[in-house]
């Protein structure tokens, strides 16, 4: 058997992200198997994470942003709160998130992310 693999490695908030699909090739047998995967690389003691995605668009978004909902979860769960510029940035690109989910996965309260967005607003518009 051989593997032909084709990947795109990204960061998000210091991990590092596979985008990946694979074809594998079997001797004698005319089928080959593609496999399309999203992975969280390992990290000190941590194990991969990795999810499959179809072979589409709308599949491959829902898994990365799947992917992106665990990497701030582990994060939050190995820090005590997420640093300031990550709450911002997590914020500037989820315009859906409400306070309560924000707040949940950075470990800030809403009554402080209220404040450092207040903050942050003042100091763009100043």
């Amino acid at each position: 058997m051989s593997m032909d693999t084709n990947n795109v490695k990204v960061k998000h908030l210091n991990r590092d992200i596979s985008i990946a699909q694979h074809t594998e090739y079997q001797a004698g047998v005319s089928e080959t198997l593609q496999v399309q995967e999203v992975a969280i690389l390992p990290s000190g003691s941590e194990d991969w994470t990795i999810l499959r995605y179809n072979n589409n668009l709308n599949s491959l978004i829902e898994t990365l942003k799947q992917i992106r909902t665990l990497v701030e979860d582990q994060v939050c769960h190995t820090k005590l709160a997420w640093e300031r510029e990550i709450v911002i940035g997590v914020y500037d690109r989820s315009p859906d998130m409400t306070l309560k989910e924000l707040s949940r996965r950075s470990g800030w309260s809403v009554k402080e992310l209220l404040s450092l967005l207040l903050e942050k607003d003042i100091e763009e518009n100043g």
